[in-house]
């Protein structure tokens, strides 16, 4: 299983794509799957879904009969490869930097295990190979087909690769793993003079400047430490000339916080502050802000269950959530689930363009979910 899980990898690795245009990637998935018997449902344009029924005549004492989801992304980043690996990248300008080429793999070699095994695992399973992780929110339109009820499932669970954890180790916590996100675009509209008669203008990228330390200033103090949150800003356009006062900027950032009471806290003082600078300068200020995805929250029941039975996996518990996000949230609003982070120990960060790992942790992937499925009462 070991060379088998690699060369899954490795090849999807090859044929990166992105959002729901996955055409190479939902092809070669389809191909292996269609060896295994179990029933196949396509989804959203190039997501899949295999459900693998119990072979077992009776269900154990004891134990209770779920349906049981295991979820995979598969897009890919639109970010050029500099790893210069014999299965580097064929598709300028695309690259999985985020390791959902290895979760696709485990997903894939978990289909062959189950081929084998469903006449020791007491529990349906329904495997998801999912599209549009990255920024589009392809769970949701997972969740919109229909097949969670479809096949009646009860539970779901799905790995993150993490370089920042010992390499085969697994790691979660209850309750909230990653932040809820929302994507901000400000733009202020002021008026466009010659540097040198600036009192007939009023300078947007001034006030740009000066909003971006208030709101800064504002997500720094007015909410306790404990309240977790991120108010930040990558980006900022402006102005057409040195020697001409801008009449436009433009701001995009992002906002990422745990709880609900605390997006709406911020969503609202954003406002506020933006009103106060309109007044204050004479200028206009549009602001776009997305929902984004919500704040995942892992089931407590089932990270305490998955801690007991995966003990000699080098389990770790969290101190902290992460401020990262996952539309894995999606399905947590419908059913019950657990995301899990599974350590590749490399310290690269995820969507960088050196992003890579040993697949041997994919093994480990592979052999914790059978774990799980074999044991969960």
């Amino acid at each position: 299983m070991k060379e088998l899980v690699k060369k899954y990898r490795r090849d999807l690795h090859r044929i990166p794509e992105i959002g729901h245009d996955l055409y190479k990637t939902h092809a070669y998935v389809m191909e292996h799957l269609q060896k295994y018997n179990c029933e196949i449902t396509k989804l959203c344009k190039t997501g899949i879904a295999a459900f693998f029924r119990s072979k077992m005549k009776q269900t154990p004492a004891g134990v209770k009969k779920y349906t049981i989801a295991l979820r995979c992304d598969m897009d890919a980043l639109p970010i050029k490869e500099e790893t210069n690996k014999e299965y580097t990248s064929i598709h300028e300008g695309a690259m999985h930097a985020c390791g959902h080429d290895g979760h696709t793999a485990i997903l894939l070699a978990v289909a062959g295990e189950l081929d084998k095994s469903m006449h020791e695992i007491p529990h349906d399973v329904l495997l998801i190979f999912q599209p549009a992780e990255e920024s589009i929110g392809g769970a949701k339109d997972i969740c919109d087909t229909g097949i969670l009820a479809a096949y009646s499932v009860d539970r779901i669970y799905a790995y993150h690769l993490w370089g920042f954890m010992k390499k085969n180790s697994i790691g979660s916590r209850p309750n909230e793993l990653m932040a809820r996100s929302s994507l901000l675009n400000i733009t202020i509209h002021g008026k466009s003079a010659h540097c040198a008669s600036a009192e007939y203008g009023i300078d947007a990228l001034a006030i740009g400047c000066e909003l971006v330390c208030e709101l800064y200033k504002m997500a720094e103090t007015e909410l306790p430490k404990t309240e977790y949150r991120l108010l930040k800003f990558g980006q900022m356009s402006s102005g057409t000339a040195r020697n001409v006062i801008s009449a436009m900027t433009t701001l995009r950032g992002t906002m990422r916080c745990y709880s609900d009471d605390t997006f709406q806290f911020l969503y609202n003082r954003i406002r506020e502050i933006i009103a106060d600078f309109e007044k204050k300068y004479g200028c206009t200020i549009d602001i776009k802000q997305s929902t984004g995805y919500p704040a995942l929250k892992n089931d407590p029941d089932l990270f305490e269950e998955a801690k007991s039975i995966l003990n000699e996996f080098d389990f770790q518990t969290f101190e902290k959530p992460f401020m990262l996000s996952e539309d894995f949230s999606a399905y947590l609003q419908v059913i019950p689930g657990l995301m899990m982070f599974l350590g590749t120990g490399t310290n690269i960060p995820l969507h960088s363009s050196n992003f890579d790992f040993d697949e041997e942790v994919l093994v480990t992937g592979v052999e914790a979910y059978l774990k799980l499925l074999k044991n969960i009462k």
